[in-house]
């Protein structure tokens, strides 16, 4: 006798949809899209949207939503979040699963996997029991592709675009690029964020909108709830696509994030990827001591790739700065730093600052003499051939957001 596996469809109520709890994931799928509830025997992809019960609290206790506020979780409380794939030394490593059964939230972000592995340093996974993939008024599944920005095609020059790169996760990759868009924001200069690899988060998009930026945007805006063991070749196109709506959003300055450390399988590809090398202009590099930014340092150099500076968690300690700069022959620049044009402009290649429109409309800025001879100075204490006399640069305050997303 043959059995046959079933696919049930069921409408999903208002009341049930509207109470649910939405994970930041989902925030491009309009509430009223999700009309039925689809379960049974349905293999659930990246990307799809599901509706899930908490059954037991671990790590994550709270959901970011759509509108950037964490919300309390309660064993019982119903949530909209997105299944994935997700690579997170200090968390967790773990795949979508095979079916709907039981399974974690692994990412506050709102992320349903199947747990692998994970950090000593973390409690055990949330443990979620999905009701059903959430699908349309035809019972076909949403996925956060289907609503995914179009491409656009500037008809303007992609302004210059840095990449920020780390050792690993909680680098200070975050802040790094946070105090940069916050001075150029202050100088009067329109700057674009994009984190292009990782685990759909609100904290990271957030974060740069509260520095100034003039747009943000990231992966999950074109269509991937998560990049980990994503091809190369859709990395790439949805890389050069994000960075094409921060050039016509009419940014002045392009600014790239890159998850993880340099050695995680997708990284590693993409930094060696024709893509990367074509859109990325500088790199800035934050490690948390001067080992890590030696090495990675030497390894982007090796690559072809033009690292112009190195920040992060080391700054804290000015041994650390010292060690870093006569390992480097690189500025390590901290917190002030940073967020100081006069500073970063030269070294990033954005050498006028100030705001005077370009003749097309946009803020360029511009250098006075005075800002020039102090950039020059501080881009000339990076270490060359003197050790006992160079000069370092001296630590400023740590944010508090410096240990990067910890969601």
């Amino acid at each position: 006798m043959s059995t046959r596996r079933r696919i049930w469809i069921q409408t999903l109520g208002m009341e049930q949809r509207e109470s649910a709890k939405a994970a930041f994931t989902t925030r491009r799928v309009p509430r009223a899209a999700m009309r039925t509830i689809v379960g049974g025997a349905v293999r659930p992809r990246t990307g799809d949207l599901v509706l899930a019960r908490i059954v037991r609290l671990g790590h994550h206790r709270h959901i970011e939503q759509p509108d950037g506020r964490r919300a309390v979780l309660h064993v019982g409380d119903d949530i909209i979040v997105t299944y994935g794939d997700r690579y997170a030394t200090d968390q967790f490593e773990s795949h979508v699963p095979r079916n709907l059964g039981r399974t974690q939230l692994v990412a506050s972000g709102g992320i349903a996997s199947e747990v692998l592995s994970h950090s000593q340093a973390v409690r055990t996974a949330t443990e979620i029991m999905p009701i059903g993939l959430l699908g349309d008024d035809r019972g076909r599944p949403l996925n956060i592709m289907a609503f995914a920005l179009d491409p656009v095609f500037p008809e303007s020059a992609r302004p210059r675009t840095i990449a920020v790169i780390g050792t690993a996760m909680n680098s200070g990759k975050t802040t790094t690029i946070h105090y940069l868009v916050n001075g150029l924001s202050r100088a009067g200069m329109r700057a674009g964020v994009t984190k292009i690899t990782g685990t759909g988060s609100g904290n990271d998009y957030w974060c740069m909108l509260d520095a100034g930026a003039h747009r943000m945007l990231d992966f999950t805006d074109v269509g991937l709830s998560s990049t980990y063991r994503q091809p190369l070749g859709l990395l790439e196109r949805k890389f050069g696509e994000l960075v094409n709506h921060l050039t016509a959003s009419g940014s002045a300055a392009n600014f790239v994030e890159i998850a993880d450390g340099i050695y995680q399988a997708e990284t590693a590809r993409l930094l060696d990827s024709n893509a990367f090398h074509s859109l990325i202009d500088a790199v800035v590099f934050a490690a948390p001591d001067a080992m890590g930014a030696a090495a990675g340092v030497t390894h982007l150099q090796r690559l072809g790739h033009d690292v112009v500076a190195v920040s992060g968690l080391l700054t804290r300690s000015p041994l650390a700065t010292r060690e870093a700069a006569g390992a480097t022959g690189l500025p390590v620049l901290n917190l002030e730093q940073l967020s100081d044009l006069a500073v970063t402009g030269p070294l990033l290649g954005l050498e006028r600052v100030g705001a005077e429109p370009d003749g097309q409309g946009d803020l360029v800025p511009i250098l006075t003499p005075r800002q020039v001879r102090r950039a020059t100075s501080l881009a000339s204490n990076a270490p060359l051939a003197r050790p006992a006399t160079r000069k370092v640069f001296v630590l400023a305050a740590v944010h508090p957001i410096m240990a990067g997303s910890r969601s």
